[in-house]
């Protein structure tokens, strides 16, 4: 996970994202725990990042655009907005394929999966975000993982929410965190996306 420099540290405040997997995962050079883990910087990068002329360019990722719409429309007052959350993946590895990127194989998210319900479990109990919001299409439930974090028991959802057509956004209380689970971005009206989870936040 990486949480920005100005992320809440009181209990049960702030924002997390998550996404489904890495798409790949630095370059050779960076792959070290210094790098990647150690950051003084950790959410800065997305904005370093932002318009950048190397292979991965945040701004063309619905992912980061969708979570930059979110936080700067949903509070004004944060900035930069990068600095006020934290962000993490369902699935912690996804190693480069022959293309370059891409999701993990069945194989690696079934052999992975285990501890990648604990792991996120973990990241929870530490930051204690008050919203977690997971751009995941269904992979949170499918594989268990809000099963696994509301103690293996079936989670029944607050409010369930349908827009675009066919795209579900549905709300989640476990323990004292809101989760607000929703499909990936890409391919989808953002600014529909944008306007539907901020009225979630405004109303919880």
């Amino acid at each position: 996970m990486n949480w920005g420099e100005n992320f809440p540290t009181e209990r049960n405040t702030g924002i997390l994202f998550v996404g489904k997997a890495v798409n790949g995962w630095a370059k050779k050079e960076d792959q070290s725990f210094e790098k990647l883990f150690a950051r003084k910087d950790q959410m800065k990068w997305v904005e370093d990042l932002w318009n950048s002329k190397d292979n991965y360019v945040t701004k063309k990722s619905a992912f980061w655009r969708v979570i930059k719409g979110i936080i700067t429309n949903y509070d004004k007052t944060i900035n930069p907005w990068y600095s006020y959350i934290a962000w993490s993946n369902l699935y912690k590895m996804s190693p480069n394929n022959s293309k370059g990127g891409g999701n993990p194989s069945k194989k690696e998210k079934d052999n992975q999966l285990a501890l990648c319900r604990k792991i996120l479990q973990k990241e929870i109990e530490i930051l204690s975000p008050k919203y977690v919001i997971l751009l995941t299409s269904g992979w949170e439930s499918k594989t268990g993982f809000l099963w696994y974090l509301n103690g293996k028991q079936h989670t029944i959802h607050l409010e369930e929410i349908t827009w675009g057509g066919k795209n579900k956004i549905r709300v989640y209380k476990i323990n004292d965190t809101l989760f607000i689970t929703s499909v990936h971005p890409q391919g989808k009206n953002e600014d529909e996306h944008v306007k539907q989870i901020i009225n979630i936040l405004n109303k919880y």
